[in-house]
């Protein structure tokens, strides 16, 4: 039996039968775990310190490498976040988050740079002053999500015409749209529209993933989000709501089309920030 110690993130906590709890966390050195907290319902040893968003200390065992559950013998509360349950708008934006880690986190894999960005992330959530949180803090999130990956776009300049990204915010023009392109993770800036999508040429079809208009403005926020701290990032960001909105979608659509699982179901905490969503049901394959 090894016994372990490690910070960990509340992501998810499950009642199990009638008095224990199973818990799902991120840790600093072995990425996303679950682990089984026996009596811990009507127990008072654990305190606060399995509340969703907490971060605590952890001393748990492992009875053997194949063992599906952790045992979670200690757990000391060392930043319980109450400020994010204070204000709904906080609350269902920490839920998407934690909801993204479960989905992207490996499984007691260390992961120290997603450790960090989420434990950022809460915190500076936690300090806005905006309610709800504005949608730029989330695509803040989304992109180094995606940088993590290995599935960051290419921002740099236009898949056709390799026009710049950075002469477009330059001109500054209110009406231009850019295309991103899902499958080839990318975008294509109006002039080359229509007969030059590669997605299109390529595939024979348009799919509801195949491409998303966005602003150069929101893709310029997009572009300094993957180089400005998370706690930073809200402050920074100058595209409207609405083209952060639609940022949102291309970036969701990213994750959908490039990570494995992420077609397969919607993200719940989605319906309570009133954010569109680019996912659909997965099709039945033909017969």
């Amino acid at each position: 039996m090894r016994i372990l110690r490690d910070r960990a993130i509340i992501l998810r906590v499950v009642p199990f039968e009638d008095r224990h709890r199973v818990v799902t966390a991120l840790t600093e050195g072995l990425g996303r775990v679950t682990a089984i907290a026996r009596n811990s319902i009507q127990s008072r040893r654990f305190g606060g310190a399995l509340d969703v968003f907490c971060a605590s200390e952890w001393q748990f065992t492992q009875r053997t490498e194949d063992t599906e559950l952790f045992q979670l013998q200690e757990a000391r509360a060392i930043k319980s976040h109450e400020g994010l349950r204070g204000q709904f708008g906080r609350m269902a934006m920490a839920g998407l988050l934690n909801e993204l880690m479960l989905r992207v986190a490996p499984e007691r894999e260390a992961c120290l740079d997603l450790f960090r960005l989420h434990a950022n992330a809460l915190a500076a959530l936690e300090e806005l002053e905006a309610e709800p949180p504005p949608i730029a803090f989330l695509n803040g999130y989304l992109s180094k999500l995606l940088q993590w990956s290995g599935n960051q776009p290419q921002l740099q300049q236009c898949l056709v015409c390799a026009k710049s990204l950075q002469l477009l915010w330059q001109e500054t023009v209110p009406s231009e749209r850019l295309t991103m392109v899902i499958p080839n993770a990318g975008w294509i800036c109006g002039s080359c529209r229509g007969a030059s999508l590669l997605h299109v040429r390529e595939r024979g079809s348009q799919s509801h993933l195949d491409s998303i208009q966005v602003s150069p403005s929101a893709m310029a926020d997009f572009f300094m989000s993957l180089v400005t701290p998370i706690r930073q990032v809200a402050a920074t960001a100058h595209a409207s709501d609405q083209d952060h909105r639609e940022l949102f979608r291309a970036l969701e659509a990213l994750f959908i089309y490039h990570l494995p699982g992420f077609d397969r179901l919607p993200l719940n905490s989605l319906k309570f920030l009133g954010l569109e969503s680019s996912w659909q049901p997965p099709q039945d394959p033909v017969r």
